[in-house]
């Protein structure tokens, strides 16, 4: 066991070895399904990239975990210090470096909160697309290690598809550069894209490249509609995609989502017999768009439809769905899941978490992005039990198999950490897990970044 830190004392930043504060960075306080709570060695809040570069060049030489943290606020504590290891404190380097209009990208420190930079650009008239309900708290850094989603990606894709270029210091402390300010480079192998989504196991992301959109010209459109089943509105999801409008937004939620939304909003969206309820938006609206849109809902039958270009009106709508999770912890503690499956899977999948049958008195949800198949299968427990109930446990351990069944995937946009481990070997198989595996070994011989999560 290291007990001298001395080669760290001369960091920029500040190392905390306090009992205290390393139990606190031994979880992440979002996840809802903690598997330990570890006690990290240390705590290492980096101020600059040397403080990075030192960091890990100390741990290589040690033998000692490091594990990346920048907003804290993964769901699966896919960002929580392992025991006996380092913590290792992106949130310091919050810079905006650059913001450049004319080549439409920005260059942003690790730790600069996704919301901050969204509204920094949109001074310019530009805006950055990844949208995940964190928006607010979580750090661009944490954005690209997770690959995140959001209510956008069905138009602007995940976090992958805004990332240019990357700065990354390696296990062994080398600082390398991927990528280019270019938005087409095809010199070498892609290692930005390898990157996005590896949760801290190939290399510490310190500084992006961002690409940067401009705002859409003139209002969006907005509107809901209720259908009598989700297979219904699946349907209209799938005409509404292939229509040729170019939805940004197609969000679903399911009856007990929908009555958990009337009971806090104190809206009536569940009248006239409504078991699922759709959210989209054109943030382009074209002449003759707003017909076309009412039209294709009229003929998959939707039981009820509000359509706006008002902008007050249009964040209405859109804060319905911003208080799904509100209105669902209002039953209890709320346990949040992540799967996606194909389009034409959706019915099958609300069938099954409907079905879901359980001793402990619980309430399952089912939300999300329909427009790419994302959905949030979520249960609700009573908020006085410390432990998650062993028949939920094995409902959402019948929820992957069945999700994995039909061609899903157990993770689209939450990461697997300590979480979902388990249920990688089943999904990838056991060649193409033993590639990643040599992958992992060519960044990390040594094994020291996040051991354990993601494979």
């Amino acid at each position: 066991m290291v007990s001298d830190f001395g080669e760290l004392k001369n960091l920029d930043g500040k190392i905390e070895t306090d009992l205290e504060v390393r139990h606190k960075y031994g979880q992440n306080e979002y996840t809802q399904s903690i598997i330990s709570v570890n006690t990290p060695l240390a705590v290492v809040h980096a101020a600059s990239v040397r403080d990075v570069q030192a960091t890990l060049r100390f741990a290589n030489k040690e033998h000692l975990s490091v594990t990346a943290l920048g907003g804290g606020t993964s769901i699966v504590n896919g960002s929580a210090g392992e025991e006996k290891g380092l913590v290792l404190d992106l949130s310091p380097l919050d810079k905006i470096l650059e913001i450049s209009v004319s080549d439409q990208y920005a260059i942003v420190q690790a730790g600069v909160l996704n919301g901050v930079l969204d509204q920094a650009v949109r001074k310019q008239g530009y805006f950055f697309a990844p949208d995940p309900g964190s928006k607010p708290i979580s750090t661009v850094g944490g954005n690209i290690a997770t690959n995140a989603g959001g209510m956008s990606s069905l138009k602007y894709g995940t976090t992958k598809q805004s990332v240019v270029g990357l700065k990354v210091v390696l296990a062994d402390g080398t600082l390398i550069e991927t990528g280019s300010k270019c938005f087409k480079d095809n010199v070498g192998y892609d290692l930005t894209d390898l990157f996005v989504g590896s949760e801290g196991t190939l290399g510490i992301i310190v500084e992006a490249t961002v690409r940067i959109l401009p705002i859409p010209f003139g209002n969006p459109t907005t509107g809901l509609a209720t259908f009598e089943s989700m297979k219904a509105l699946s349907m209209s999801v799938e005409h509404l995609s292939g229509s040729g409008l170019y939805p940004s937004m197609l969000e679903a939620l399911n009856k007990n989502s929908i009555e958990a939304l009337d009971r806090l909003e104190k809206t009536d969206l569940s009248k006239g017999g409504a078991e699922a309820l759709l959210i989209f938006q054109l943030d382009v609206t074209p002449a003759g768009a707003l017909e076309a849109l009412k039209k294709i809902l009229q003929a998959d039958k939707a039981l009820y439809v509000s359509v706006t270009d008002d902008a007050e009106y249009a964040q209405k709508i859109i804060k319905i769905r911003q208080d799904y999770y509100e209105a669902e912890a209002a039953y209890g503690r709320l346990i949040v899941e992540d799967v996606a499956v194909p389009l034409s899977k959706l019915p099958e999948l609300a069938e099954f978490v409907d079905k879901l049958s359980f001793s402990t008195p619980v309430k399952t949800f089912l939300g999300g992005h329909a427009g790419d198949g994302n959905f949030h299968p979520n249960i609700a427990i009573p908020s006085n039990l410390e432990v998650i109930p062993t028949d939920v446990e094995e409902a959402i351990n019948k929820l992957f198999t069945y999700v994995q069944s039909i061609g899903g995937t157990i993770s689209a946009e939450h990461g697997v950490g300590d979480v979902k481990d388990a249920w990688v070997l089943p999904q990838l198989g056991e060649q193409l897990v033993k590639v990643q595996q040599k992958l992992k070994a060519v960044f990390d011989p040594a094994g020291i970044l996040n051991p354990g999560r993601k494979l």
